[in-house]
């Protein structure tokens, strides 16, 4: 509850405030990089390992991929410091320091943040001088705009390179700084299952999986709703919404639960998943749907088409960089200016992309024809 209040006050506050805030707290706890440090491990891997978002998952997969490779990661859990929840209820790979725990390693290594500003900030100090002193930091970003807010700026000085998971990430912010910049996607591991059939029963099945938090205009849904709603009639098709943090879009929720209630065949989960029951979930569909207005890699739509369904998304930011193939069908869009007076984006002149929600439903009406036609025959492939 205190990190949700804090939450809405930075928001809400002036970016005078803000920036005010974030240098002095700087100053104190954190140091500036005037000579970058070679990489070397281990690799101290710090997020927000027991909290549910898309930020915390990437640094999960952050760790296992440096265990694949061979590399000495070291986990340290800074979901306290990044003022998140602790709702990820599976089982970790291991057992991640605490900030306390990790202070005591006077080691050389390199430190890997998963962290946006301001929360790169935050967790910068709760690690504290002492610990960065001689070690590498590296920020791993994930944006979804093609310029920053001004936090972002005021980090920079604290890295001595920076890693992005997509091209889209790595173009936004090799504008603003001539420090190292490492293109990282997301190593997601192909699941156990993939679809082999598709509509056994003659009903299409969709599904968007979002979080509120991570802002509810830019994922979009009441675009997926209304292409869904244009592309079927009553009894042939169904969508369903995974939506994770609701609360923390209270308003927009209710009123995607109330849109729904009009729309025969959408539903809505609000439930947390582990990641088997998630891996279930894709698979008991057919189509992910994401009208999406810009993501910074995608995670959900990536995941969705390893697990074989076929994916209906806008045609614009980072999916692109994987949306290819059979699989893909991205949807045409109009670059817009984005006008929001709060959240991260505010104050930004910026653009992004509105899907064309009629070419989305035409999209959708056509794959349900294929995917009924391959059911007839017996066709197991995509097409």
């Amino acid at each position: 509850m205190a990190g949700d209040i804090l939450k809405r006050v930075w928001q809400h506050s002036p970016q005078w405030v803000r920036q005010f805030f974030l240098v002095a707290l700087c100053s104190l706890r954190a140091q500036k990089r005037h000579v970058s440090l070679p990489e070397c491990e281990p690799v101290f891997i710090c997020g927000a390992f027991y909290n549910s978002s898309g930020i915390a998952q990437g640094a999960r997969l952050y760790s296992a991929a440096c265990k694949t490779a061979g590399k000495r990661g070291i986990m340290v859990d800074i979901t306290g410091a990044m003022r998140m929840p602790r709702n990820y209820t599976s089982a970790l790979d291991g057992t991640p320091l605490t900030i306390a725990q990790a202070r005591e390693l006077d080691e050389e290594g390199t430190v890997v943040i998963h962290a946006n500003p301001p929360q790169f900030q935050l967790a910068l100090c709760a690690l504290g001088k002492a610990f960065l002193r001689n070690k590498r930091v590296v920020a791993y970003w994930v944006w979804e705009l093609e310029k920053i807010p001004s936090s972002w700026l005021q980090a920079l000085p604290y890295v001595d390179a920076i890693e992005a998971p997509s091209v889209f990430v790595r173009d936004a912010l090799q504008q603003y700084t001539a420090k190292e910049i490492r293109l990282f996607p997301y190593k997601t591991p192909r699941p156990a299952r993939q679809k082999t059939s598709f509509a056994p029963d003659g009903i299409v099945r969709c599904l968007f999986a979002f979080d509120a938090a991570s802002s509810f205009e830019r994922k979009n849904p009441l675009a997926a709703l209304q292409a869904f709603s244009q592309a079927f009639s009553a009894g042939e098709a169904e969508l369903t919404f995974k939506v994770s943090n609701a609360r923390s879009a209270s308003r927009k929720f209710e009123a995607l639960r109330e849109a729904c209630s009009l729309v025969p065949g959408a539903r809505i989960i609000t439930d947390i998943f582990t990641p088997e029951q998630l891996s279930k979930l894709y698979l008991e569909h057919d189509i992910y749907l994401s009208l999406h207005r810009s993501e910074g890699f995608g995670l959900t739509i990536h995941e969705a088409m390893l697990h074989g369904l076929h994916v209906v998304a806008t045609g614009w930011s980072a999916n692109m960089d994987f949306m290819k193939g059979p699989l893909a069908h991205a949807v045409p869009y109009t670059l817009v200016p984005v006008r929001l007076d709060s959240g991260p984006y505010k104050g930004l002149n910026v653009r992004w992309a509105e899907a064309d929600t009629r070419a989305a439903a035409k999209i959708l009406q056509d794959l349900r024809e294929q995917l009924l036609a391959g059911q007839r025959s017996g066709k197991e492939e995509p097409f």
